[in-house]
């Protein structure tokens, strides 16, 4: 899995800037958890797959 990007602040910041990388952040943190909770199913799910195939006689 690839690191999540994460928006930075330009030099010499404005509250506007402030502001707006508060709320690109958190969007990207969200989008960023649902990725990883997707691959953490994902991956459950081939696991568990497996399982089972390997019981089967």
């Amino acid at each position: 899995m690839r690191p999540c990007a994460l928006a930075v602040l330009p030099p010499d910041p404005t509250l506007g800037d402030l502001e707006a990388v508060y709320v690109e952040r958190g969007a990207q943190i969200v989008a960023c958890d649902g990725a990883r909770r997707l691959a953490v199913e994902t991956l459950e799910a081939e696991r568990n797959a497996n399982a089972l195939r390997a019981k089967k006689p």
